[in-house]
């Protein structure tokens, strides 16, 4: 068993070993790969104060073109009428909206009031024909002796 554990433990260092040697090789390999900035910049020079100052006023020009560039686009297309456009569209809608709500609204209302008049013809119909029925006489009313369960009144004797 001890033989077993001895083996094994040589073949972990030796296996340790190989791997650190791997990574030694690769480590120097990669070093030597490796491109230093100046390496790759070399042959970027500094520019003068003249050159520095030329670049500068070059870009200054581009700058100033293409903004002019853009407001020649603009005032071509008329932005002022586009934007005189947009808010007379803007009021046609909510003056549609306005115009749908009222006639909904006066819709509505209409329908409501057509609804309780059927209901007062339904309903004067019902009377009406409660009327009609044979019972065309009066009938008496009692006298206050037989309204009264005690049948005294004040005023009257017995």
């Amino acid at each position: 068993m001890s033989d077993i554990r001895s083996q094994f433990v040589k073949g972990f260092k030796q296996l340790g070993q190989e791997t650190a040697e791997k990574l030694v090789e690769n480590a120097g390999k990669i070093a030597e790969s490796v491109i230093t900035a100046q390496e790759l910049l070399s042959d970027i020079k500094p520019l003068s104060e003249q050159e520095l100052v030329q670049k500068q006023n070059e870009d200054e020009r581009k700058k100033q073109k293409e903004i002019s560039d853009v407001r020649s686009q603009i005032s071509g297309r008329g932005v002022e009428n586009e934007m005189e456009q947009i808010r007379h569209q803007k009021e046609k809608e909510e003056e549609e909206k306005e115009r749908m709500f009222l006639e909904n609204l006066r819709r509505q209302r209409e329908e409501e009031r057509q609804q309780q008049n059927m209901n007062m013809e339904i309903m004067s119909s019902s009377k009406h024909h409660k009327n009609k029925g044979g019972n065309k006489h009066k009938t008496q009313q009692p006298d206050e002796t037989q309204m009264s369960q005690t049948a005294e009144y004040k005023g009257k004797i017995d």
